[in-house]
């Protein structure tokens, strides 16, 4: 009895000590269990942590924000794939389990529809965003409209039925061990049963409570199997199995709804399945099948379904053979995607990167494309082609007046009109802004043809670009016209970059002989822009190199005294002969180099009116400056004009502007007000060009001018001819009528002397009086013919400029 005692009593003890043990194991398999949990559900709260950063940065227009929300989206793409390989391959420094079984690696590893792929192309996608800068990345982006659509609706379903998963493990282990724990007690049982009958209630208990967590386990797959359902419905995947035997073809539910048929009235067969594919896609299904029947790999294929409401949907299908004998394939299983909305992205995608958005046509990209296939295809058939470039003419002034809605409108109907002026074969595109290109292909192996025919697409567009216009809501009619460039092509040196640029300097040639008509490239044209172009560059050199010196040209009283001088700009360069200023201020006002030009003039003449303060000069000395239309229209004129003053410390009422009614009328109510600005300080201005057609009696009467300026076009010949006479005449009785002083340049003869002075004219400049000079020489024509003593202002031989305005 004793024995049976100390027997119990051991088995006793060997039960506690067993017990203490498993229970030691499961809490700390539940520990790690928990920890692995924690970290699968944490990975959904991921998912929406870069949704939500990545939402932010599309977003925000704020670059501190916006660099905010790209760290949060780098630190939890990093945190994110941590997790996950913790989660695949254990991390036994954090005490996190490798586990895995057939559930899990389905969920993770199925090929359509597998976690490991759905986060892998979730973060690529969210690396993109995190790679992109504010400039680049929008709502409209690809990456951030796969990543904020993609993640609720597909990645997270898939990531709680992992979770379930783990879970599932986790009790599954824990489970095993409590096995174990009622194998010790059993054997307990059986070693005491008959002294210790007391212990069958507790195995009873036990027993109860294994059941239960048995019925637990199967509801928790029943809840996955759910999931996983639940997950292939919201990423609109099906699957379906073919028996090849029998012919007997089952579906899933998510099939029936890719398709858009009723499981209640739709009979699934071999012959309805094929039905349902888009006919011109047909064929691909059989080769599949056919490729199956021969070969073990899996097949991928996309194609078109027709559903019975005649809606067309894309699918991506995967094939794979379940079953085979020696040589006989048995069963087929695949899964379907519908992947239209997808697809649709993806040609959203596409057609913003190779058309205009806001015409439609063919842009820089796609027209390069086009133009090179053209090229090679007119190369290889010996078959001219040609390209037409267009810009409309005075669009600006539209945008301007009218605003850039009105003016996309126009862009919209010219688009519309060009594509009805070609053939379907050609491509019409937009570069950007005003600027069109058409791309003719297939005009003929004889030149002179092809040119016929480029020039009778042109002259189509021309003319039905000139039809009035009504443009916007409010139906304002505009009329347009278009300069129009051509060129052909057809020899082996040709390549799109060259073939442009003749059609874009055949447009600038047809701009130049006025506009609204249609030019071919010609070589000489081409010399002309090469010689301008090179031009610009040693502009560039020669105002880095100083090769510039400011000439003055003295200015007269009709009494013969020196009054003053006009400034001219003299180019020297180091190597070769003085180069015309007729020549490189046309280019200097095109490229914008007129704008430093202008500056250093300005400080040059400045410069000069302080060294002239030493010398005895006419009383009220002054020296007049032209000043560029591109200078005038600076936003910061009028600052760096009084930087300069102050700078040289020249006394502004020594200085005089001479502006062409270009500079004024761009802006006419800023014009008032700059002039008024420099008038104010005790500046003088000039109208210039009077009497050429860029001057008007409008720009006098508007703006706060101090004297008009004659042209040379106008007093040469005035000796002769009746009519410039008659011009002159007037132009000075309204100059003194309204308190202008007045200004004859380009006099040349003592005739046109005799005549200016009997008409009233107060000033002269030209040739007969003297020619511009170095500033060194100017110095010592003064001093030869006009420097004064010290006498008092009534004695001097120049008279005082402020009688003349």
């Amino acid at each position: 009895m004793r024995l049976r005692y100390l027997f119990g009593l051991s088995a006793i003890a060997l039960l506690a000590t067993a017990s203490y043990i498993t229970m030691y194991t499961v809490v700390s398999k539940q520990r790690d269990f928990a920890k692995l949990i924690n970290l699968a559900s944490h990975q959904s709260g991921l998912t929406n942590r870069i949704a939500y950063f990545s939402s932010l940065m599309a977003s925000t227009s704020d670059q501190s924000e916006f660099d905010l929300a790209r760290s949060q989206v780098g630190r939890t793409i990093h945190k994110m794939k941590s997790a996950h390989d913790d989660l695949r391959n254990g991390n036994p420094h954090k005490k996190i389990p490798m586990v895995t079984n057939m559930n899990l690696m389905t969920i993770y590893d199925d090929p359509m529809v597998g976690l490991e792929m759905a986060l892998t192309r979730f973060l690529e996608h969210a690396q993109q965003i995190y790679d992109s800068d504010m400039e680049t990345l929008n709502i409209d982006s690809a990456a951030y409209i796969f990543l904020t659509t993609y993640g609720p609706h597909a990645l997270e379903p898939l990531l709680d039925a992992a979770v379930e998963e783990y879970e599932n493990i986790s009790h599954a282990a824990i489970l095993k061990i409590e096995k174990f724990e009622m194998i010790i007690w059993l054997t307990v049982m059986t070693a005491l049963l008959i002294e210790l009958m007391f212990i069958f209630r507790p195995f009873e208990l036990q027993m109860k409570k294994t059941l239960q967590s048995l019925e637990s386990s199967i509801n928790q797959l029943t809840k996955t199997q759910t999931r996983l359902l639940t997950a292939q419905k919201l990423a609109i995947v099906g699957d379906w199995e073919l028996n090849l035997k029998t012919g007997k073809l089952t579906w899933s539910d998510q099939v029936y709804d890719i398709c858009g048929v009723s499981q209640e009235n739709f009979v699934v067969t071999r012959k309805s399945s094929m039905e349902v594919v888009h006919p011109e896609d047909q064929a691909v299904i059989k080769q599949a099948f056919h490729t199956l029947r021969n070969s073990d790999e899996p097949v991928n294929m996309e194609y078109r379904i027709l559903r019975p409401d005649g809606q067309e949907r894309v699918v991506f299908q995967h094939i794979a053979v379940l079953n085979k004998t020696e040589n006989e394939v048995e069963t087929l299983v695949g899964t379907i995607q519908d992947i239209t909305e997808r697809k649709n992205s993806e040609n959203k995608i596409k057609r913003m990167a190779l058309y205009d958005s806001l015409t439609g046509l063919a842009n820089r990209r796609l027209i390069k494309d086009r133009l090179a296939h053209a090229i090679t295809t007119s190369r290889r058939i010996k078959n001219y082609g040609a390209i037409l470039m267009l810009d409309l003419d005075n669009f600006k002034s539209l945008n301007d007046t009218r605003g850039h809605n009105v003016g996309d409108a126009l862009l919209v109907e010219v688009a519309r009109r060009l594509l009805g002026c070609v053939r379907e074969t050609d491509t019409v595109g937009r570069l950007g802004g005003d600027e069109f290109v058409i791309v003719l292909e297939l005009l003929g192996s004889d030149e002179a043809k092809g040119a016929q025919k480029t020039m009778q697409i042109a002259e189509k567009i021309r003319l039905a670009l000139g039809q009035a216009y009504i443009l916007g809501p409010e139906e304002h009619i505009h009329h347009c016209s278009a300069s129009i460039g051509m060129t052909l092509f057809k020899d082996a040196d040709s390549n799109d970059s060259d073939v442009l640029k003749r059609a874009d300097v055949a447009m600038y040639e047809a701009k130049d002989l006025g506009r609204n008509r249609c030019c071919f490239y010609n070589e000489s044209r081409q010399a002309l822009v090469n010689s301008q172009t090179e031009m610009a560059h040693a502009l560039k050199r020669a105002i880095d190199n100083q090769e510039f010196s400011l000439y003055l040209q003295p200015q007269f009283l009709n009494n013969g005294s020196l009054c003053s001088a006009e400034a001219l700009i003299r180019w020297l360069p180091h190597e070769g002969g003085m180069i015309s200023p007729g020549s490189f201020i046309p280019i200097a006002e095109n490229t914008g180099l007129i704008i430093p030009i202008g500056e250093w003039v300005l400080e040059r003449a400045c410069q000069y009116l302080k060294e002239l303060d030493t010398y005895r000069r006419p009383f009220m000395f002054s020296i007049a400056v032209n000043i560029s239309a591109r200078q005038f229209m600076d936003d910061k004129f009028i600052d760096k004009v009084m930087a300069i003053i102050n700078r040289t410390g020249v006394d502004p009422g020594h200085l005089r502007f001479e502006l062409t009614e270009t500079c004024l009328v761009q802006d006419i109510d800023r014009a008032k007000v700059i002039l008024n600005q420099l008038c104010d300080i005790g500046l003088k201005i000039e109208l210039d060009d009077f009497g050429t057609g860029y001057s008007s009696l409008n720009s006098v009467n508007n703006f706060p001018l101090s004297a008009l300026k004659l042209d040379r076009s106008l007093i040469s010949g005035i000796e002769k001819e009746k009519s410039k006479k008659a011009i002159v005449k007037a132009a000075l009785a309204m100059a003194k009528a309204m308190g202008m002083s007045t200004i004859a340049e380009g006099v040349e003869t003592k005739g046109q002397i005799e005549f200016l002075i009997k008409e009233g004219c107060d000033m002269f400049q030209g040739f007969y009086y003297a020619r511009p000079m170095p500033f060194k020489e100017f110095t010592a024509y003064l001093s030869k013919d006009y420097l004064q003593a010290d006498l008092p202002p009534e004695n001097a031989k120049v008279v005082h400029l402020d009688s003349l305005g």
